[in-house]
């Protein structure tokens, strides 16, 4: 298992200096299995933050290379490291998921390199859990409380994310267009909305093994994990389908059945990180699951047929 993980992590390190090297060289990469590797290194999804995914990429598998080394030959026992390096690893397993589901979704082509990657990531993910399965779920229960702080400061976040891009996108709409400048505003913070998301998750999953018995049985838990699973494929379907011809909605009127499915996956959004977050505040919630996921739809139904008006009768304005 640890040698598996040195060998994903030292071939990580080389596919993502290999990719920087060949981009900035600006020469064309040989990408086996006859795929397409350029337009993928080149696109807009090639940096995160601001950064590129191959200095993240590489970041990564060099922590995780010096790491278990130093595992490997010191064999110390350190909880809090252990829960850091498993999380830092899910994270990553998260991030290539993301990735793949761009290359395959939303660019239609994929980098046989950038598979690669996804796959040692994931090499490393099930054999740190190998390694530390015995003690994860103990380090769970140890740092229960930081993983609820880090859940809840997330959500805190999140919304606030959330409630700067709808009101930046408002404030766009003066003119009732969205142009190349405003468009990458909006793309820069969802890229921070995907980490707020993923930490969330993270901290959630480490929440439920603190105590399984417990959150297992908790309606208010599992009905947050089912919105914050919904916040997900939303995005997921904002960020394939509607945003990347943001640009060419036209929002004069808002008649096009585009602009309105838009307009209601912003909504959707907020509705959903606001209840995520007032969720985290409860103690419990008075509902059975169903009743709890028939009025969430309800309420996701009521908000978003009123906020297509609320935002029709401004733009005539």
């Amino acid at each position: 298992m640890l040698f598996i993980i040195l060998v994903s992590a030292i071939t990580g390190c080389y596919i993502a200096y290999y990719i920087h090297r060949y981009k900035y060289r600006k020469k064309p990469l040989i990408c086996p299995l006859r795929a397409k590797c350029d337009p993928v290194i080149h696109s807009e999804y090639s940096k995160f933050l601001g950064i590129e995914n191959t200095i993240l990429g590489f970041a990564y598998y060099g922590f995780i290379l010096i790491f278990y080394l130093l595992f490997l030959i010191f064999r110390f026992k350190n909880y809090f490291l252990e829960f850091f390096v498993f999380n830092l690893s899910l994270l990553a397993v998260l991030f290539s998921i993301y990735l793949t589901f761009i290359q395959l979704f939303k660019l239609k082509k994929f980098c046989s390199w950038c598979l690669l990657s996804a796959l040692l990531c994931f090499l490393i993910f099930i054999n740190s859990y190998l390694i530390y399965k015995d003690t994860i779920i103990n380090a769970a229960i140890k740092l229960q409380k930081l993983s609820i702080f880090i859940h809840a400061l997330s959500a805190g976040i999140g919304l606030g994310i959330v409630s700067v891009v709808d009101y930046l996108f408002f404030k766009f709409l003066k003119d009732r267009k969205i142009d190349d400048k405003e468009k990458s505003i909006l793309d820069n913070l969802s890229d921070f909305i995907w980490l707020i998301l993923a930490l969330i998750i993270v901290s959630g999953v480490f929440i439920y093994f603190s105590d399984m018995n417990k959150y297992h049985n908790s309606v208010k838990f599992m009905f947050k994990m089912i919105i914050v699973l919904t916040i997900v494929i939303n995005g997921f379907l904002m960020n394939l389908i509607v945003s990347p011809k943001l640009i060419e909605f036209d929002f004069q009127k808002l008649n096009n059945y585009k602009e309105k499915i838009f307009v209601s996956m912003g909504v959707i959004s907020i509705t959903s990180w606001l209840l995520a977050f007032i969720l985290g505040r409860l103690k419990s919630i008075p509902f059975t699951l169903m009743e709890a996921l028939i009025l969430y739809l309800v309420l996701v139904t009521i908000i978003t047929i009123s906020g297509i008006f609320f935002i029709k009768s401004k733009l005539r304005n």
